[in-house]
Protein backbone atom coordinates (compact mmCIF):
# COMPACT_ATOMS: atom_id res chain seq x y z
CA UNK A 1 0.00 0.00 0.00
CA UNK A 2 2.08 2.91 -1.60
CA UNK A 3 1.87 6.23 -2.30
CA UNK A 4 2.19 6.42 -6.48
CA UNK A 5 2.64 9.37 -8.68
CA UNK A 6 -0.29 9.85 -11.52
CA UNK A 7 2.59 8.69 -13.78
CA UNK A 8 3.38 5.72 -11.88
CA UNK A 9 -0.51 5.11 -11.18
CA UNK A 10 -0.98 5.51 -15.34
CA UNK A 11 1.02 2.78 -16.12
CA UNK A 12 -1.22 -0.43 -14.43
CA UNK A 13 -3.73 0.76 -16.78
CA UNK A 14 -2.77 0.60 -20.26
CA UNK A 15 -5.01 -1.78 -22.54
CA UNK A 16 -4.25 -5.14 -22.47
CA UNK A 17 -3.05 -4.37 -19.15
CA UNK A 18 -4.48 -6.49 -15.77
CA UNK A 19 -4.10 -4.34 -12.47
CA UNK A 20 -2.73 -6.42 -9.46
CA UNK A 21 -4.68 -6.20 -6.32
CA UNK A 22 -1.82 -4.36 -5.30
CA UNK A 23 -1.89 -1.70 -7.54
CA UNK A 24 -5.52 -1.23 -6.95
CA UNK A 25 -4.98 -0.75 -3.50
CA UNK A 26 -1.77 2.36 -4.43
CA UNK A 27 -4.58 3.85 -6.73
CA UNK A 28 -6.99 4.07 -3.95
CA UNK A 29 -4.29 5.04 -1.16
CA UNK A 30 -2.92 7.72 -3.64
CA UNK A 31 -5.83 9.42 -3.91
CA UNK A 32 -7.40 11.80 -1.46
CA UNK A 33 -10.47 10.63 0.35
CA UNK A 34 -12.28 13.10 1.72
CA UNK A 35 -14.67 10.74 3.65
CA UNK A 36 -11.89 9.22 5.50
CA UNK A 37 -10.43 12.49 6.82
CA UNK A 38 -7.13 12.26 4.00
CA UNK A 39 -4.79 14.38 4.91
CA UNK A 40 -2.84 16.35 2.85
CA UNK A 41 0.72 17.46 2.64
CA UNK A 42 2.61 20.26 0.04
CA UNK A 43 0.62 23.18 -1.18
CA UNK A 44 -3.15 23.19 -2.64
CA UNK A 45 -4.69 25.83 -5.37
CA UNK A 46 -8.42 26.37 -5.09
CA UNK A 47 -9.37 28.14 -7.77
CA UNK A 48 -12.83 30.00 -8.48
CA UNK A 49 -14.34 28.80 -4.77
CA UNK A 50 -17.67 30.62 -5.94
CA UNK A 51 -21.12 31.04 -4.63
CA UNK A 52 -23.66 31.08 -7.31
CA UNK A 53 -26.72 32.02 -4.79
CA UNK A 54 -30.28 31.96 -5.90
CA UNK A 55 -31.54 35.37 -6.94
CA UNK A 56 -32.04 37.39 -4.01
CA UNK A 57 -30.37 35.53 -1.81
CA UNK A 58 -29.76 36.49 2.53
CA UNK A 59 -26.94 34.76 3.31
CA UNK A 60 -24.08 32.59 1.37
CA UNK A 61 -22.88 29.26 1.89
CA UNK A 62 -18.94 29.34 0.82
CA UNK A 63 -16.11 27.10 2.94
CA UNK A 64 -12.57 27.85 2.41
CA UNK A 65 -10.10 30.70 3.90
CA UNK A 66 -10.99 32.74 0.53
CA UNK A 67 -13.93 32.80 -1.78
CA UNK A 68 -16.21 34.92 -4.15
CA UNK A 69 -20.17 35.52 -4.65
CA UNK A 70 -21.79 36.36 -7.27
CA UNK A 71 -25.54 37.46 -7.05
CA UNK A 72 -27.61 40.30 -7.44
CA UNK A 73 -29.52 43.12 -4.95
CA UNK A 74 -32.46 42.33 -3.16
CA UNK A 75 -33.71 45.85 -3.37
CA UNK A 76 -32.28 49.45 -4.48
CA UNK A 77 -30.23 51.01 -2.26
CA UNK A 78 -29.93 54.26 -1.90
CA UNK A 79 -27.31 57.09 -1.80
CA UNK A 80 -25.48 56.79 1.37
CA UNK A 81 -27.24 53.69 2.20
CA UNK A 82 -26.01 50.39 3.21
CA UNK A 83 -27.04 46.83 3.05
CA UNK A 84 -25.69 43.77 4.72
CA UNK A 85 -25.18 40.35 3.53
CA UNK A 86 -24.26 37.25 5.77
CA UNK A 87 -21.67 34.86 4.86
CA UNK A 88 -21.83 31.29 6.61
CA UNK A 89 -18.15 29.65 6.63
CA UNK A 90 -17.06 26.79 8.88
CA UNK A 91 -13.57 28.50 8.36
CA UNK A 92 -14.14 31.58 10.20
CA UNK A 93 -13.29 31.35 14.35
CA UNK A 94 -14.72 33.84 17.00
CA UNK A 95 -11.66 35.53 16.35
CA UNK A 96 -11.02 35.44 12.54
CA UNK A 97 -10.60 38.52 10.36
CA UNK A 98 -12.43 38.90 7.50
CA UNK A 99 -11.96 40.93 4.62
CA UNK A 100 -13.41 42.13 1.21
CA UNK A 101 -13.93 43.68 -1.23
CA UNK A 102 -16.23 44.58 -4.27
CA UNK A 103 -14.60 42.86 -7.86
CA UNK A 104 -17.37 43.79 -9.82
CA UNK A 105 -21.02 44.67 -10.57
CA UNK A 106 -23.13 46.95 -12.52
CA UNK A 107 -23.33 50.74 -12.15
CA UNK A 108 -22.61 52.11 -9.26
CA UNK A 109 -22.16 49.31 -7.22
CA UNK A 110 -18.59 48.69 -8.40
CA UNK A 111 -17.81 52.68 -8.64
CA UNK A 112 -19.64 53.62 -5.51
CA UNK A 113 -19.50 50.65 -2.91
CA UNK A 114 -17.74 50.25 0.20
CA UNK A 115 -17.62 46.60 1.99
CA UNK A 116 -16.34 45.57 5.20
CA UNK A 117 -17.18 42.79 7.20
CA UNK A 118 -17.71 41.61 10.68
CA UNK A 119 -17.03 38.42 12.51
CA UNK A 120 -20.30 37.66 14.00
CA UNK A 121 -19.64 34.12 15.36
CA UNK A 122 -17.91 31.04 14.85
CA UNK A 123 -18.52 30.06 11.21
CA UNK A 124 -20.72 33.61 10.43
CA UNK A 125 -19.43 36.95 9.14
CA UNK A 126 -21.39 39.67 7.96
CA UNK A 127 -20.36 41.84 4.58
CA UNK A 128 -21.36 45.47 4.81
CA UNK A 129 -21.85 46.90 1.81
CA UNK A 130 -21.98 50.87 1.69
CA UNK A 131 -23.55 53.14 -1.24
CA UNK A 132 -20.93 55.77 -1.34
CA UNK A 133 -22.05 57.31 -4.79
CA UNK A 134 -24.74 59.85 -5.27
CA UNK A 135 -26.99 58.09 -6.91
CA UNK A 136 -29.07 54.88 -5.71
CA UNK A 137 -28.05 51.40 -7.29
CA UNK A 138 -31.15 49.76 -8.93
CA UNK A 139 -32.88 46.45 -7.58
CA UNK A 140 -31.22 43.54 -8.82
CA UNK A 141 -27.76 45.00 -10.05
CA UNK A 142 -25.35 42.12 -10.24
CA UNK A 143 -22.40 42.56 -7.75
CA UNK A 144 -19.58 40.12 -7.39
CA UNK A 145 -17.56 40.30 -3.90
CA UNK A 146 -14.29 38.34 -2.94
CA UNK A 147 -13.18 37.57 0.57
CA UNK A 148 -10.55 36.25 2.95
CA UNK A 149 -10.83 34.66 6.00
CA UNK A 150 -7.37 35.30 8.13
Amino acid sequence: MAHATGTTLKTYFNTGDQPTEGQFENLIDSNLNLTDGGIMTGSLTLGNIQSAAPTDAAFYIVNGSRGEIRSQLQTGIAADTGWVLELRNTSITATSLVVANVVGGEGAILTGSVVTANTVAASSASLNFWNTGASAIADNSKFTASFAVI
